[in-house]
């Protein structure tokens, strides 16, 4: 099987993690678990101030983001192979725009929380795959948390976690396969196209 397409999360993938969610959670208060899901049972008044502190975070986050290592190259490798490179983040767009910009780096698609349902809803996979016009089973969907392996699940797509969290091993047996670095991204795709399995 060939893969036709790989999409990527953010924060803790793309980039080394840069935000603090307990101390967005501090600043908003009253909230435990993911944030925006705790959103969705504010006032409108609430959910907005909360949208303000959430979207400050973010955006001074993403300027003074650092890439992961292997980025650049993983990303010259599959440009190489004329494969297409997707972003699904549940951050707002601003933010994506602003490491695109600092880091010089090119995605072909992006589905943000502006978007439509996060994840790990399979909605971002779906839509980046039906505007490449690749199927979700030639796609990969590379993340360092549990929700971005659900989201490929869900779709149909092959998962790889990219296992940098403390806490990765709560979350691997949604992977089909785990790395430790973005470098390694090239050979789990070879195996995955030679059909070796679950790792």
């Amino acid at each position: 099987m060939k893969v036709s397409a790989v999409i990527f999360d953010l924060d803790g993938t793309i980039t080394r993690p840069y935000l603090d969610f307990d101390l967005i959670r501090a600043e908003i208060g009253e909230v435990e678990g993911p944030i925006l899901e705790a959103m969705k049972q504010m006032s409108a008044a609430g959910r907005q101030r909360a949208l303000e502190i959430l979207h400050r975070h973010e955006l001074g986050a993403a300027e003074n983001s650092q890439l992961n290592p292997g980025v650049r190259e993983v990303f010259f490798w599959l440009r190489e192979r004329q494969c297409f490179i997707g972003l699904i983040t549940r951050n707002q767009r601003d933010s994506v725009e602003r490491v695109c910009a600092r880091h010089q780096i090119r995605f072909d698609g992006v589905v943000t929380r502006e978007d439509g349902p996060v994840k790990p809803d399979s909605f971002g996979v779906i839509k980046f795959c039906r505007e490449m016009g690749v199927p979700p089973e030639q796609t990969v969907v590379v993340g360092d948390y549990l929700f971005d392996l659900i989201s490929g699940r869900r779709a149909g797509a092959k998962s790889v976690l990219l296992a940098t969290q403390q806490n990765y091993q709560d979350f691997r047996h949604e992977a089909d396969y785990v790395i430790s670095s973005l470098e390694q991204l090239p050979e789990i795709i070879s195996q995955i196209e030679n059909g070796r399995g679950k790792i």
